[in-house]
């Protein structure tokens, strides 16, 4: 029979793996092993302590307040596991001003999508991608972008660690109820939502970020057709999608 660790051995085992990061971070001159060990930690115990320990060691690493200052936010809001909507809202919009603010643009995420694939053809056919009008307006280069398509990833899977509410689920309860329990199934029309959605981003020109989101904010007409036409095109596919008895409206 296998015997647990005990907490007192786990935190041993913990601060030799700590101290071992910090001699090889002194001994390359490289904050990064270190770094990458506070964020562990962070995943493997995701208490108030570790964010704050991991916002400052970024903040003295990278020689910005914005690490802390995110930290310190990190840990007042993401405890819970569900949020009123008009927090939500306040939230969101402070971000929305953040990105002005810090990189002179509206908040979008598929723009990063596309300069991938545009960096991925400059790669395998470059013939081809100079030939290609619209990789003109989207150059192969890693911008901002990118670094919010992978902060968006790690921050929703800190926060759900944060708040205890991390569980693999390959199939949602409610599709399995409408649709079966086929994994394979749902990871086909997953994929290939997501396919007919970045291709509609791109037709738009943006996403529910960059053009729903980005664009109400700018009083912009095609934010508020986009935001409409996202409506009744979710309500009409959920009705055709999933068998009606399985359709509620949430009061929580």
């Amino acid at each position: 029979m296998k015997v647990p660790m005990q907490p007192s051995a786990s935190l041993a085992l913990g601060a030799i793996v700590m101290a071992a990061c910090a001699v090889i971070s002194i001994v390359i001159k490289s904050g990064w092993p270190l770094m990458v060990a506070l964020s562990i930690v962070l995943v493997v115990r995701p208490r108030w302590w570790s964010v704050l320990i991991l916002g400052f060691a970024f903040t003295v690493f990278l020689n910005s307040g914005w690490p802390l200052l995110g930290s310190l936010f990190f840990i007042a809001t993401c405890k819970p596991k569900r949020w009123w909507p008009i927090p939500a809202g306040i939230a969101f919009a402070l971000v929305e001003v953040l990105s002005f603010y810090l990189s002179d643009r509206p908040l979008g995420i598929t723009r990063g999508f596309t300069a991938m694939g545009s960096m991925c053809e400059s790669l395998i056919y470059p013939v081809h991608a100079e030939k290609v009008s619209y990789w003109g307006i989207y150059e192969p280069v890693i911008d901002w972008t990118m670094a919010l398509i992978l902060g968006t990833t790690i921050g929703s899977f800190l926060s759900s660690r944060y708040s205890g509410d991390f569980k693999l689920n390959f199939v949602p309860y409610l599709w399995s109820f409408s649709k079966g329990k086929s994994v394979a199934k749902r990871w086909f029309w997953a994929f290939a939502a997501g396919v007919v959605m970045g291709f509609a981003a791109r037709i738009a020109g943006g996403c529910v970020s960059g053009l729903l989101i980005s664009g109400v904010v700018q009083l912009a007409p095609a934010g508020f057709i986009f935001m409409m036409s996202l409506w009744v095109g979710g309500v009409v596919t959920t009705f055709l999608f999933y068998r009606t008895r399985v359709i509620a409206v949430r009061k929580d």
